[in-house]
């Protein structure tokens, strides 16, 4: 809620964030480092933490995004995610996601791994879409996409498990889907986990 009221004010939400992190005595620009995840398939959830969003995002893991296809150019696996600087679904290495955050889950969705490729397939379909700040619903078919609500369209539109740990609406995250949600859901499981 507190983005809306920076938004009000005419800050742009990255200026917000700056802000936030000043305010919190956070730099909102570290990176952390961590091991370098292994046993990674294709569809699996990236998930992480940030001090600075942790202030305006219910739950503990504030950003997700998903394994989309491992590059062998640049020696990395590539996520897509919807970021908001720029505000877009893009593709970011890993090792670039994972020094955002200082701590990080890789989840695994039950299913098959057919349906996690297609989950991939839909949201590389989104690729420059705008960011969707209304974190407060969610849509599987949007013109805009925040970042764990992307997670949960592609794995939705292509008839896999619904992630929203509470669908429908709740106090804490209204009707949307936070990226704790699909931390929380039953048919997510860690296979990976760091603090920095």
């Amino acid at each position: 809620m507190a983005i809306f009221v920076f938004a009000g004010l005419g800050l742009h939400p990255v200026a917000a964030w700056d802000l936030i992190g000043k305010i919190i005595g956070v730099d909102p620009n570290q990176t952390w480092e961590h091991p370098y995840p292994t046993d990674i398939k294709v569809g699996d959830i990236v998930i992480g933490h940030n001090p600075v969003s942790d202030v305006i995002i219910p739950g503990y893991w504030t950003h997700t995004g998903m394994i989309a296809y491992y590059d062998s150019d640049k020696g990395d696996w590539m996520v897509v995610e919807a970021y908001d600087d720029p505000s877009q679904v893009r593709l970011v290495t890993l090792s670039d996601f994972l020094k955002r955050y200082d701590e990080v889950a890789v989840l695994r969705v039950k299913t098959t791994d057919d349906i996690r490729q297609a989950a991939v397939n839909f949201a590389l379909q989104q690729l420059g879409k705008p960011y969707d700040y209304l974190w407060f619903m969610k849509e599987v078919y949007g013109d805009s996409y925040y970042c764990s609500e992307l997670v949960w369209a592609s794995y939705k539109a292509v008839g896999g498990p619904d992630l929203d740990a509470n669908p429908g609406w709740t106090l804490k995250y209204l009707d949307g889907v936070a990226p704790q949600e699909i931390y929380d859901d039953d048919d997510t499981y860690v296979i990976y986990q760091h603090h920095a």
